[in-house]
């Protein structure tokens, strides 16, 4: 068991785990099977093996997750800050299995979990913002014209920074490409990177 917060070696130690990429899946299964991540990520049992929803995805929330995990490790460079991106993955769809949307009720799990993993009180509110809003950008991207200015103010009303804005680019992909090839097409690319480049213009940042 750990002291709370963890210790910093602690906190590094997943942060490079969640970082292997496809070597992260087989070292995450045998946790899994030794009931190991349990010690560390008590929140984990609630979307466990949980069947997801959604047609489009391809796996149970417990190995989406993980699969998250795994392509945002191709995108660390990406962002300045690629631990909370890689904790963002892990904790994107942590709200499942509750009666609530996932979205709302992963907030404050993971604003929880992040603070108990040692990370900052704005390091935490960063991750559990792009908990609640991680289907924001895919779904503005898609569903209203990126091009608009409108779209842009509604995106930056959650998303107030440069910082947050290339968190949630790379969560959005991550997320998108472990659900399914169909989730991630180059037509849904070109309109995220539309709207991200807009809203990053906007903020007075170049964002690709």
């Amino acid at each position: 068991p750990l002291p709370v917060p963890w210790p910093a070696p602690a906190r590094d130690a997943l942060v490079r785990l969640l970082a292997g990429g496809p070597g992260l899946l087989p070292v995450w299964d045998t946790l899994d099977e030794v009931e190991g991540i349990g010690t560390f990520l008590p929140e984990w049992e609630q979307i466990r093996l949980l069947p997801h929803a959604s047609a489009i995805h391809r796996f149970t929330v417990d190995r989406h997750v993980v699969e998250t995990c795994a392509e945002a490790g191709a995108l660390i460079r990406s962002v300045r800050r690629p631990d909370l991106l890689l904790v963002a993955a892990l904790l994107h769809d942590i709200g499942k299995g509750s009666l609530q949307d996932h979205s709302v009720a992963g907030e404050p799990l993971a604003r929880k979990v992040v603070a108990r993993m040692g990370f900052t009180d704005l390091d935490a509110e960063v991750v559990a913002s792009l908990v609640r809003w991680h289907l924001l950008l895919a779904d503005l991207a898609t569903t209203r014209d990126p091009d608009d200015p409108a779209t842009t103010a509604e995106l930056l009303t959650h998303v107030p920074d440069a910082a947050s804005l290339e968190l949630l680019r790379a969560l959005t992909e991550a997320d998108a490409r472990a659900a399914s090839p169909a989730a991630w097409t180059t037509w849904r690319a070109s309109l995220v990177d539309r709207l991200v480049s807009r809203a990053g213009q906007a903020l007075g940042a170049d964002i690709a």
